[in-house]
């Protein structure tokens, strides 16, 4: 593959859109935070030196390892030598395209979160198949420019194989985190996790692991890239789109999350998401 065959598009997911496909090489690091996508992602490693967090998992990928983000699920890149390379391609689907094109024997969002229970996240392509998904991916982003809406129909279909192979050719074996120091971390994000409803202070976090807070504090951020509080209020909104799209009210779904008050949780949960907790209730439940 050369340079050539690299598509500039944009890092986003656009409104509007059901799926994006994307395929970058940088040769200097940008800053990539701890974040989650409202939508699934399916992440090619292809070359470089990184460090990816997912959910306080560490992993260092090589060629051909995959890593699978389903909606909600915290994950970091960090860059580890900018002198090599980093390239990847990956995908961005809805679930809502992702179950319009499952079959009855063959449902794609079931089928990703049951790959990746119990906390596996990381997989990885024989060579062979890894050119013929590369190949794949490339023709999918090429004809996205494309709107005439019979190649839109077609190039639909394209990127409903391509997921679908993609999925099929990964091994069953997660790859584990290795260092103590990503163990330790990954426990302390587990904890926080678990605790996030309830009233949480840094006190109660360093008297769980029996370290200082400061020390919390920076190794948390440095592990991150965002602090405590920041992680804290993430997953609390993130708790509270799942109690809203079962049925709970907004302002019970705030009070639920450990928010204080309803004003708190309304700037939290819109500057989270982009709507208010009521709008979202409503495009859920159409009132």
């Amino acid at each position: 593959m050369t340079q050539g065959r690299v598509w500039d598009r944009s890092n986003q997911m656009p409104p509007g859109r059901e799926f994006e496909a994307y395929h970058f090489v940088d040769t200097t690091a940008q800053p990539v935070f701890y974040h989650n996508h409202p939508h699934y992602e399916i992440f090619f490693y292809l070359q470089g030196h990184s460090r990816i967090v997912v959910e306080g998992l560490d992993f260092q990928p090589g060629r051909g390892d995959v890593l699978i983000y389903p909606p909600g699920i915290m994950h970091r890149n960090v860059h580890l030598d900018t002198l090599i390379p980093y390239e990847r391609f990956y995908f961005f689907a809805r679930r809502e395209f992702l179950q319009s094109v499952s079959a009855l024997d063959y449902d794609i969002p079931g089928t990703i979160e049951q790959m990746t229970r119990n906390d596996q996240y990381c997989f990885h392509v024989e060579e062979e198949d890894l050119k013929q998904l590369i190949m794949l991916t490339d023709r999918v982003i090429e004809a996205s420019e494309d709107q005439h809406p019979a190649a839109k129909l077609i190039n639909r279909s394209r990127m409903t194989i391509l997921l679908i192979q993609a999925l099929s050719m990964m091994t069953s074996r997660g790859i584990q985190p290795q260092s103590e120091y990503s163990r330790g971390m990954s426990r302390l994000i587990q904890y926080i996790n678990r605790h996030a409803m309830e009233p949480l202070t840094l006190d109660d976090l360093a008297g769980a692991f029996y370290v200082s807070k400061y020390y919390i504090l920076r190794e948390f951020k440095r592990y991150t890239g965002i602090t405590i509080h920041q992680y804290l209020i993430i997953r609390r909104v993130l708790i509270a789109q799942e109690l809203i799209r079962q049925g709970v009210k907004p302002k019970d779904a705030g009070a639920r999350c450990g928010f204080s008050d309803y004003s708190s949780f309304f700037r939290a949960f819109k500057a989270r998401t982009g709507v208010s907790p009521e709008q979202y209730r409503q495009s859920f439940h159409h009132g």
